[in-house]
């Protein structure tokens, strides 16, 4: 930045104003503000893989209770419908995707 001046030819009081121009242009940090920036940047870290982890329960949740569900629908179909008596029917009920064969 100041490469072929001699910075000891200053005065104190223009480095005292080249500092803080520095200072105030945000090219030089206190290390209170890097280090409160590390702890909120590690806080939102950990925050992120928490919900991802939460994310990653629900789905396996998710799951789970669809299968619950297909079988209890399986169940009352046959419940309220009676036995089959020779039909064909396809698994999943009317509601389900069909899936290519």
């Amino acid at each position: 930045m100041l490469g072929g001046i001699p910075i000891l030819d200053y005065t104190p009081q223009t480095l005292l104003g080249i500092t803080i121009l520095l200072l105030l242009l945000g090219f030089l940090q206190p290390r209170k503000a890097i280090v409160d920036k590390e702890k909120e940047v590690e806080r939102w870290k950990k925050a992120y893989e928490a919900e991802r982890d939460a994310r990653a329960i629900s789905d396996a949740q998710t799951a789970e209770l669809l299968e619950l569900a297909k079988t209890t629908y399986e169940l009352l179909d046959a419940t309220l419908n009676g036995p089959s008596q020779g039909r064909h029917r396809t698994p999943g009920g009317p509601y389900a995707v069909p899936m290519a064969k």
